[in-house]
């Protein structure tokens, strides 16, 4: 169990996941879960758009936080493979031959035209808090959610490969996340779906940067994502805090090295490598259970402290049983508390 008392970090470098931590996505990697996975359902099945939301913000925090999700594009696959799978089982048709935005919807509703299905049925079954006791009991995180479903209608979930190209799960999350100027700009294609301002424009900083400044001074830091390296760089620079770290992983660094993110300690293991010098106890601050996996399994190479924060959960209790099922080392409520652990 896992007391209130506050123990001082005797480390010499401390790591932030970027998401949660340094930045609040509340506003748009958050919104951005529910309202992708809505267009996409509803795009696959040719359906008028509907004014009711199917999944709710509690339920995007709870399947990512209690199931240990961390990534963004794997939560929103998880939630159409889950409703994918409440679906009569669908026939493969042909592939498309060409790749592209208007081919992949194609399919989709070529695959599912005798389906007579509308938004409303969904949420009439839906039981998001079912699938998340499932994934957590198949192991969490992505691999959990498809051991947890029925093989069912997978191929309904065009989510791997190039986002110009093939992959339509997260070529809709780019589109809304960036917006119509920004991913025109970022990928040199211009948006298909969406042609609004992006829920980038949303997010806003959590840690306070006269603490990071402070932290900076004490020892070096490193920020870790699964955000692609030109969101990770907008948003330190937007807010003026890029300066305050010595090394910053992103999503084009995993992919190179062909690592895995967290759960997988790579990503803070190769933060540690790039810290000069190279430090011999460090700290991981994270939001979600799957970060502080990370940290449990980084510190069978270094001292780790797993550093668990509650901020943004709707259900505390059950984020902080999760947190301390997964052996965080402390568990805190926001991320400027840090202060209290590091300073007297």
């Amino acid at each position: 169990m896992i007391n209130n008392y506050r123990p001082k970090l005797n480390i010499d470098a401390l790591f932030f996941s970027l998401n949660d931590i340094v930045i609040d996505v509340r506003y748009s990697y958050q919104q951005v879960v529910r309202k992708a996975a809505q267009i996409y359902l509803e795009q696959a099945f040719a359906l008028p758009p509907s004014k009711e939301s199917l999944i709710t913000l509690e339920e995007v925090i709870h399947l990512q936080r209690v199931g240990g999700i961390a990534n963004y594009w794997d939560l929103t696959r998880a939630f159409i493979a889950y409703f994918m799978s409440l679906l009569p089982d669908v026939p493969i048709v042909t592939f498309p031959i060409r790749f592209h935005v208007p081919a992949m919807l194609a399919y989709l509703q070529t695959a599912s035209a005798r389906l007579h299905v509308d938004i409303e049925e969904l949420y009439a079954k839906k039981n998001i808090n079912q699938f998340t006791l499932d994934t957590v009991r198949a192991g969490g995180g992505l691999d959990g959610v498809y051991d947890a479903l029925p093989d069912v209608n997978r191929h309904l979930v065009i989510a791997s490969g190039d986002i110009t190209k093939i992959n339509l799960v997260g070529r809709i999350f780019q589109e809304l996340y960036l917006g119509a100027d920004l991913f025109e700009r970022t990928y040199g294609q211009p948006a298909v779906l969406v042609q609004s301002t992006g829920y980038i424009e949303h997010e806003s900083l959590l840690i306070e940067p006269e603490l990071l400044a402070q932290f900076g001074e004490k020892f070096p830091l490193g920020v870790l994502s699964s955000r692609p390296h030109l969101e990770v760089e907008h948003s330190l620079n937007v807010r003026k805090i890029k300066e305050y770290f010595q090394v910053v992983i992103s999503l084009e660094d995993i992919q190179k090295a062909r690592a895995k993110g967290v759960p997988d300690p790579w990503a803070l293991l190769e933060a540690v490598r790039r810290v000069q010098p190279t430090p011999t106890h460090i700290a991981y601050v994270s939001a979600n259970p799957a970060g502080i996996r990370a940290a449990r399994a980084a510190n069978q190479t270094i001292p780790c402290t797993a550093v668990a924060c509650l901020i943004g959960a709707t259900d505390r209790d059950m984020i902080r049983q999760s947190f301390e099922y997964n052996k965080a080392s402390i568990i805190l409520g926001h991320p400027n508390n840090l202060k209290e652990l590091i300073f007297d």
